[in-house]
């Protein structure tokens, strides 16, 4: 058997959109370099609390940073995924393909959230105006809408109805459907909401939400079985 088949290829795109983001990140550092303080205050002080303050440098550093962890988490994950992959049966794990789809996805959309996060501490710290909880609310109905989308095209190696593994996968199948329109929707809802409420209390609620839409993906899943 062909072992790209068997295995999880690189996401390339991802991967591509993840290093222009870096570049695109350490540029809007350079940029807004000389307006930072230095130190940068990330939690004013209050009567109950002391302020922290870090390096100019570790917050220019920050989201790029946690972006590599993230990325460094996901091949770690995809090699351990691959070594296990001949031990479970097909029917229960997603097809190598459909996790390169959904890594592409994941890598091209959150790289994306983290520049707008970057930015917008950065102007903010820097003494510019940015509606940074309206932008991040919006970025992230817009990633919710593109976990959605990809969420139905996660299929399982093979599919097979004859026990109850092969009936499970696939009621699972179509509850990702379901629960792929319902996530879309959810970030569309969290995108307008984020004019209409305050986005953050948007963005908490939605959050909450996604655990409600896989309570019900598994609910679905097993009235099915």
């Amino acid at each position: 058997m062909n072992e790209s088949a068997t295995t999880t290829r690189p996401p390339w795109t991802g991967i591509a959109v993840s290093a222009l983001s870096l570049i695109v990140m350490a540029g809007i550092s350079w940029t807004l370099w000389d307006s930072l303080p230095d130190p940068v205050i990330t939690r004013q002080a209050t009567p109950e609390r002391t302020e922290i303050a870090v390096p100019k440098l570790i917050a220019t550093a920050a989201m790029p940073g946690a972006l590599l962890v993230i990325a460094a988490i996901m091949v770690v994950a995809t090699k351990i995924g691959n070594r296990l992959r001949p031990h479970v049966d097909p029917r229960l794990v997603a097809s190598p393909a459909s996790l390169t789809r959904s890594m592409n996805t994941l890598f091209t959309l959150l790289p994306l959230f983290f520049i707008v996060l970057h930015a917008g501490f950065l102007l903010i710290t820097a003494g510019h105006d940015f509606p940074l909880d309206q932008a991040v609310a919006v970025g992230f109905g817009v990633l919710l809408m593109g976990i959605g989308n990809v969420l139905p095209k996660i299929t399982p190696s093979r599919v097979s109805p004859k026990d109850a593994v092969g009936r499970w996968a696939l009621a699972w199948q179509s509850s990702q459907r379901v629960g792929g329109i319902a996530m879309v929707l959810l970030g569309a809802v969290c995108i307008v909401a984020a004019f209409l409420i305050p986005p953050m209390v948007a963005a908490v609620i939605s959050a909450g939400l996604i655990v409600a839409i896989y309570v019900m993906m598994v609910l679905r899943a097993a009235s099915r079985m």
